[in-house]
C-alpha cells in the first residue's frame, strides 16, 4: 500500500536523499525535527532553495548546489536515498528505488565536504538515520546540518489479516482513555510446521574486558537472517544509554557487545542465565517445539528456547501484584511489548502498544496490558522489554517489515538495536 508524505513547508524543493520504508497497516506521513550538535527547537527556515537556483539543474546535484551557493541561499533542502550498497546518496528526486551514482545521485559525504555551500536540511527516512548519523556526526559540517526524520507510521484499524496460515495480525486504533495503536499477532500453536527461534548467543568482551553474551541487533536484521515469519524484541539488556541524534550516540549500537538481563536459550544452549539485576525481570517464556509455558522460576527440563523478562502479568488465570522498586514503570503510559498464552496452550498472542507519540499513540500501563491480554483469551502473560525497544516485524511480500511505530531516541519510526529477540517461522507449504 502506498503512502503519502507531508511537505515540511511551501516552496521547499527536495533534493532527494531517500530510502524505502516498511509499510505497516495503513500509512500516513508527518514530520519530526531532531536537533543538531547543539540541540535547539526547530524554527521555520527563512529562505529555502527555490526553482530559481534548483530548477535550472534538476538532474545535476553538484551544479544545483553551486547555483544555490552563488545566489547566497542560506538553507537548502536535501533528502536521503540509499544506493544498492546502503550508502547515503544525494539525489535529484525523492524515490524508493536504489540510487545509482551519477550527476543526479551524489554520495552524501561529497555534499557535506563542499565548502561555501548552504546549510542543509536533510530529509531522512528512519531506516537510513543510522547511516546519516554516522556520516554527519563528527564531520566539520555538523553545525550546519539539521536532520528531519520523515515519518511513516500506521493509522486506522486493520481487521485481523492472515499473514500466513496459523498467523493472524490486527492493528487497533484506540481513542480512549488515550490515543493508542495496538498491534496484535495471534499464533496458532497447533499448526504443523511451527518453529520458534531465539537469538543465538555471540560471546565476547566489552571495552573493559568483561564478558558479554550477544551483539546488539535490530529486530528486522534478526528476522532477515533467520528467515522468519514474525519477530519481536525480547529481554532487557545492558549497557544502555538512550543517546541523541548526531551529538550523543545511542549505546549499544548495532554490532556492539551486550548482555541480557534474564535467561536466553537458543537450540538448547543457555546463552544467558536466570540471574539478573533488573527488578522487573521475574519470569521466563519456556519453549519446547511448539509447547510454550510462562514460568516464574527456571524453565522445565527439555526446554530448548527461552527468553526472560517481566514482570509476569498473569499465571494460570491469576493476575500478579505489580509493585516493588519499579512501580512507576508499571503505572506509566509507555510503549509495551508483551506475550500471552491461553489455558490450553493452543494460542499465543504477541502484543505491542506504541507510545511516547503525543496525539498518535501514548502508551499503556501494565494493568491495562493485563486486561487486554485477558480479553484476548490469555491465561498466562508476561511483559517484555518495552520503551524504545518495542518492535514487531512481519514477513510481507517476502521481506521483513516493521508494522508498528518504534520510538528509538525519541524519533517515531526509528528502530533500536536490542540484545535478543523472539521469532517464529512456519515450514514452507
Amino acid at each position: 500500500m502506498s503512502s503519502k508524505r507531508v511537505s515540511p513547508g511551501r516552496g521547499m524543493t527536495a533534493l532527494a536523499l531517500a530510502v524505502s520504508n516498511a509499510v505497516a497497516c495503513l500509512t500516513v506521513a508527518g514530520v519530526a525535527f531532531a536537533g543538531t550538535a547543539t540541540p535547539a527547537p526547530f524554527v521555520p527556515l527563512p529562505t529555502l532553495a527555490t526553482e530559481g537556483c534548483w530548477g535550472a539543474q534538476p538532474d545535476d546535484v553538484r551544479a544545483a548546489i553551486a547555483e544555490c551557493s552563488r545566489r547566497h541561499v542560506p538553507w537548502l533542502v536535501l533528502s536521503v536515498r540509499a544506493n544498492a550498497n546502503g550508502d547515503a546518496m544525494a539525489a535529484s528526486t525523492y524515490a524508493t528505488a536504489p540510487c545509482v551514482q551519477g550527476t543526479a545521485c551524489v554520495p552524501l559525504g561529497e555534499v557535506l565536504d563542499l565548502t561555501g555551500a548552504p546549510r542543509f536540511l536533510l530529509q531522512v527516512s528512519p531506516d537510513l538515520l543510522d547511516t546519516v548519523q554516522h556520516a554527519v556526526a563528527g564531520h566539520a559540517s555538523v553545525g550546519r546540518v539539521i536532520v528531519q526524520p520523515m515519518i511513516d507510521r500506521p493509522v486506522g484499524d486493520v481487521a485481523p489479516t492472515k499473514v500466513r496460515p496459523g498467523l493472524l495480525y490486527s492493528c487497533r486504533q484506540v481513542s480512549s482513555p488515550r490515543p493508542m495503536m495496538v498491534h496484535i499477532l495471534e499464533v496458532d500453536l497447533t499448526r504443523p510446521g511451527l518453529h520458534f527461534v531465539v537469538t543465538p548467543g555471540q560471546p565476547g568482551h566489552d571495552g573493559d574486558g568483561k564478558p558479554t553474551e550477544f551483539v546488539a541487533t535490530k529486530t528486522t536484521a534478526f528476522a532477515k537472517s533467520e528467515h522468519l515469519d514474525a519477530a519481536v524484541n525480547a529481554t532487557y539488556f545492558l549497557p544502555f544509554d538512550g543517546g541523541h541524534l548526531l551529538d550523543k550516540p545511542y549505546v549499544a549500537q548495532a554490532g556492539q557487545p551486550v548482555t541480557v538481563d534474564g535467561v536466553s536459550m537458543s537450540q538448547g544452549h543457555l546463552d544467558s542465565g536466570y540471574d539478573n539485576t533488573d527488578a522487573r525481570s521475574d519470569g521466563s517464556l519456556c519453549i519446547h517445539g511448539a509447547r510454550l509455558v510462562i514460568a516464574a522460576k527456571a524453565c522445565p527440563a527439555g526446554t530448548t528456547e527461552a527468553v526472560g523478562a517481566g514482570p509476569i502479568l498473569m499465571l494460570d488465570g491469576k493476575e500478579r501484584l505489580l509493585g516493588g522498586p519499579r512501580v512507576d514503570y508499571y503505572k506509566d503510559n509507555e510503549p509495551r511489548t508483551a506475550i500471552g498464552i491461553d489455558k490450553a496452550a493452543r494460542r499465543l498472542w504477541l502484543v505491542i502498544v506504541d507510545g511516547r507519540q503525543t496525539g498518535y499513540s501514548e502508551g499503556m500501563p501494565l494493568q491495562e496490558m493485563t486486561a487486554l491480554l485477558r480479553d484476548l483469551g490469555a491465561s498466562s502473560a508476561m511483559n517484555l522489554d518495552g520503551g524504545g525497544s518495542s518492535t514487531m516485524v512481519l514477513r510481507r511480500n517476502g521481506a521483513a517489515a516493521i508494522v508498528n511505530s518504534p520510538i528509538h531516541t525519541g524519533i517515531p519510526g526509528r528502530e533500536r538495536p536490542v540484545g535478543n529477540h523472539l521469532g517464529l517461522r512456519f515450514d514452507p507449504q
